[in-house]
């Protein structure tokens, strides 16, 4: 991890690194303590550190398409411009290259533009080694998982592998990948020493 951290420091990430995944939510909502708005990517990784009703109870403004009772195409939109937006890469190389993908697009706008700031939290199971590795990474262990989680009738959510389908249900649409952090806003990464989302 301490390599993966100098090789995303190098391309002008600031990076923390945490334990486990109790860790890096303790340290997620330290960081966000002076956030007034919080949007939060579709992200298991998020999902699995159980941050939003502990924002919510702190009354922060959270901006999330799972809340219930929210329309989810408008929280997409708010969370974009927020003052910190949460999520996950997909998938991060041995010298730093974040890669994600996404649906509707919302997760990859934001990362690139919008927030005040973007905070990624990555599991050690997204490490790959290179950008094909990643890709395979991707398709192989995000893609499939969480079309299945969705009830997707995709091939890789019926359980075959990506097919690079034309499906109307396919929410692989938008690719990105982040060479360097970019130049609007600070982007802050935990890595984290255990697996975490897909």
């Amino acid at each position: 991890m301490e390599k993966l951290k100098k090789a995303l420091e190098k391309r002008g990430f600031a990076v923390h690194t945490a334990a486990d995944a109790p860790a890096a939510r303790e340290l997620l909502l330290g960081m966000l303590s002076e956030a007034g708005s919080v949007g939060i990517g579709g992200s298991m990784t998020i999902r699995e550190l159980d941050v939003a009703d502990t924002l919510l109870r702190e009354g922060k403004e959270v901006f999330w398409h799972w809340l219930p009772g929210k329309d989810a195409g408008e929280e997409r939109r708010k969370a974009i411009f927020a003052d910190c937006y949460l999520c996950s890469a997909n998938a991060v190389t041995e010298d730093g290259k974040l890669l994600f993908i996404d649906g509707a697009g919302n997760r990859v706008a934001a990362v690139v533009f919008g927030p005040k700031r973007v905070i990624l939290v990555i599991g050690a199971n997204k490490l790959a080694g290179d950008e094909a590795d990643a890709l395979a990474r991707i398709r192989r262990e995000a893609c499939g998982p969480n079309a299945r989680r969705l009830g997707l009738k995709t091939p890789c959510g019926l359980g075959s592998e990506c097919t690079d389908c034309s499906s109307p249900q396919r929410f692989c649409n938008a690719f990105l990948k982040l060479e360097r952090c970019p130049g609007s806003h600070p982007v802050d990464i935990i890595l984290v020493d255990a697996a975490l989302g897909y």
